[in-house]
């Protein structure tokens, strides 16, 4: 039983060793990457950049991002760690060295009259005849009576001497890490025991190849989906216009897994009267293109509106639920137009060449999104030849205030690089209107600023240096 004890004793030393192993380097990996982020410095002095999330976070955003299911499985482990150190800090842990003439409470040296007077003073309390606790006489049998035995008795004596222990020499005792109730020799230990092991050893990994396998399964190596790559195979064409490349994109597996809920149905007819004029839809037959377009499988029109909100910078309109698909639809775009890009310009022909149009639109597409700017603003207009979509990225430009700036056709380095941006006409005064001039300017300035470096450094390698 007193073995049994000390086995279950060492239990938390195993637990805690258990745990330290994994936790302690992963949490200084884990520091390390965090005081490695360099923090983001704010290289445009526009309200808004300054005032932008991106840049300068509250204590909530803050709180948030720390409060992951992995940063709080580390801290709930430390308190664990915390909590086990401290337990075993205070198990009574020594081992106690037999003293003969600590036991019968005597100074070394004593008569053998002194010895005897004080194993009789103890026998009348620990006795069995005398006291009839279990304890006590377990104290008298293993501990009173060796110690007289030891004192008295030549060979017993002779034993201590040598030995340390009435008895002759002592065995070396291991402990079990192990809680007591599974080294209980009744039955139900061994199978415990054997369920333990089968689980571990057996049913665990069994399980997580398994999972691992079936995953595997379903995606290729840059983690896209093989039914996403079939789709977007099949859906691609040489003729494929940049504005029908949307449709082949929203094809993806990844979006159509998106659930489709019926409490998200109001906020997509919403959704759907904001962004209607930017889903290709013909205006001489408006009412049937409408019915047409939401007879399509609702997680394509789900992620089309979805997307179409994100390019138009209607996402205020999104509820909480749909947000939260809009994060994801997000975080899986470039991932999916990588994998588009590589099904346009794959080769097709013997000379193994792509498609240079659906290669084109996918492109177009890629920068819309990352812009999140709608492909009607990339058309070319009479004063814009490429669209005005460049100016909608610049802060409280709308086409509005597009249509205000005329671009020179040359730029000239005595001042056409200000007629080109639409300086001279901000600071003429046409714009000055404008509560937000200032933002604009900033913005302009800059991008003016890094201009004029590439073509200085454009001169720079033209004249041989």
């Amino acid at each position: 039983m007193a073995a049994s004890e000390e086995n279950s004793a060492l239990f938390p030393i195993f637990v805690l060793t258990i745990i330290a192993l994994p936790l302690v380097p992963y949490t200084f990996v884990n520091l390390y990457l965090t005081f490695r982020k360099k923090t983001k410095t704010v290289n445009c002095r526009c309200s808004t950049c300054f005032r932008s999330g991106k840049y300068r976070k509250s204590i909530f955003k803050r709180i948030s991002n720390f409060s992951t299911y992995s940063n709080l499985t580390v801290v709930l482990l430390w308190v664990i760690v915390a909590l086990l150190a401290f337990y075993i800090k205070h198990i009574n842990t020594e081992v106690q060295i037999f003293e003969p003439f600590s036991i019968l409470g005597l100074e070394p040296g004593v008569s053998d009259s002194d010895i005897k007077k004080a194993y009789r003073r103890l026998s009348i309390l620990y006795h069995p005849d005398k006291n009839p606790d279990p304890e006590a006489h377990k104290y008298f049998v293993d501990y009173i009576s060796k110690a007289y035995q030891a004192l008295t008795d030549p060979v017993s004596r002779e034993n201590f001497e040598k030995y340390g222990h009435p008895d002759g020499r002592q065995g070396l005792q291991m402990g079990i890490a192990l809680p007591q109730f599974l080294l209980n020799i009744d039955g139900t230990s061994e199978v415990i025991l054997l369920l333990g092991i089968v689980g571990v050893c057996i049913l665990l990994p069994l399980t997580i190849a398994v999972i691992y396998l079936s995953r595997s399964a379903k995606y290729t190596g840059n983690y896209v989906m093989h039914h996403t790559m079939y789709a977007y195979y099949h859906f691609m064409k040489p003729s494929l216009a940049p504005s029908k490349v949307m449709e082949v994109f929203i094809r993806a597996a990844e979006y159509m897994e998106i659930p489709v809920r019926r409490t998200d149905e109001e906020s997509l007819q919403k959704l759907f009267v904001l962004v209607r004029s930017e889903l290709n839809l013909d205006p001489r037959n408006i009412r049937q293109e409408q019915a047409k377009f939401l007879k399509q499988h609702p997680a394509l029109v789900k992620t089309e509106l979805l997307m179409q909100a994100h390019l138009t910078r209607e996402t205020a309109a999104l509820s909480p639920s749909l947000e939260r698909d809009f994060k994801k639809m997000l975080a899986l775009a470039p991932r999916l137009l990588e994998e588009l890009m590589k099904m346009a310009i794959i080769p097709r022909t013997q000379q193994g060449h792509g498609w240079l149009r659906p290669a084109i639109g996918v492109v177009e597409l890629s920068q819309s999104i990352i812009q999140a700017v709608p492909l009607s603003a990339r058309k070319p207009t009479a004063a814009l030849t490429e669209g005005y979509g460049p100016f909608l990225q610049l802060p409280h430009f709308t086409e509005s205030v597009v249509k205000k700036i005329r671009p020179s056709t040359v730029a000239t380095e005595s001042g056409g690089w200000r007629q080109a941006t639409g300086l001279d006409a901000i600071n003429g005064g046409r714009i000055k209107k404008e509560k937000k001039n200032f933002d604009i300017v900033e913005k302009l300035e800059f991008m003016v600023s890094r201009f004029m470096a590439l073509l200085g450094i454009e001169k720079f390698v033209e004249k041989g240096n």
